[in-house]
């Protein structure tokens, strides 16, 4: 069974038409399984940019709603290619037609996105030929998106495989609290099974953290390969249509599906040095996205990757 994890944006009705609904918070998703393929889509309940930016960060592929030229649409552009996400659909209107679209997007990673019409089953299709590489050589890594408490079964988190394969029975770190945590059981679209490879979306029933640690962005790991900082050296660019410039300064990063404050406290050669009250937990290759809440007119500030030398 293969798995695609997609971002959906600026459109609030298209999940439903795509996918059964599934867990909602400040993110909804909806699941499909279709064709020997599971669908995880994922949206902003509202067009907040923490946890735009989570998703964005967690994605295989986006669909994009070209419903209007608004500052919130500009910003996902900015924020996807930031990220380099090149596989997707740009989703014509009556207000923007394909043409637009491919000006509106070139020179970006989205110029590479299919354009087509909102027709759902036709964007489903449009998904099948996706076909993303997957790491399942290297150690195990899950990102958490969810968690709760079950009566009878203990704390379950629902969350993304990213790298490796994950068994029942493993013994993970969970960061940023560094607990030794059991895998006691996996789901998969509410089935059983004893493993889940990388891009699966999980459930896993879990033992030795309580659901307080169990928070959006946490990762589960099985070796040291995952980081854990509250002081980071980023090598950053900044994006071309932020114009007040990557400064000193209190700011938010958003990496994996953590979204944290960071306060900039030196700025040189194209890196900055940045602490955080919060244990930040990250992998070498992860991008970091650099926002600014309070940005006047454009609230993402541009991507940065860690260095790996300590500062």
């Amino acid at each position: 069974m293969k798995h695609l994890a997609v971002g959906l944006f600026h459109d609030d009705t298209l999940g439903r038409e795509l996918g059964k609904k599934d867990t909602e918070s400040d993110i909804a998703m909806f699941n499909l399984k279709t064709d020997g393929r599971i669908f995880t889509f994922m949206s902003p309940v509202e067009d907040k940019l923490s946890p735009k930016s989570q998703i964005a960060s967690s994605i295989d592929a986006a669909i994009l709603a070209f419903n209007g030229m608004t500052r919130e649409l500009g910003e996902t552009i900015v924020m996807l290619d930031a990220l380099s996400i090149s596989k997707g659909i740009a989703v014509t209107s009556q207000y923007v037609a394909a043409d637009q679209v491919s000006s509106i997007t070139k020179g970006t990673s989205l110029e590479s996105f299919s354009i087509e019409s909102r027709d759902p089953i036709r964007i489903i299709e449009n998904l099948k030929m996706l076909h993303p590489d997957r790491d399942t050589i290297s150690p195990s890594i899950v990102v958490l998106d969810h968690a709760f408490n079950v009566r009878g079964v203990g704390e379950v988190i629902l969350g993304f495989v990213r790298k490796g394969v994950v068994r029942k029975f493993d013994k993970l770190t969970l960061l940023p609290s560094r607990k030794d945590v059991l895998v006691r059981s996996i789901q998969i679209q509410d089935e059983d099974f004893d493993e889940a490879e990388a891009g699966t979306r999980v459930g896993l029933a879990v033992k030795g953290a309580g659901i307080d640690e169990l928070k959006r962005g946490a990762i589960l790991c099985s070796d040291d390969n995952v980081k854990l900082d509250n002081r980071l050296k980023l090598s950053y660019e900044t994006s071309p249509f932020y114009s007040e410039g990557v400064r000193k300064g209190a700011f938010h990063v958003t990496v994996g599906m953590q979204t944290v404050p960071i306060t900039i406290l030196e700025k040189y050669d194209g890196t900055i040095i940045a602490e955080s009250d919060r244990p930040v937990a990250y992998s070498p290759e992860d991008v970091f996205v650099l926002l600014d809440l309070n940005g006047k007119n454009a609230r993402v500030m541009g991507k940065a990757r860690a260095e790996l030398s300590h500062c």
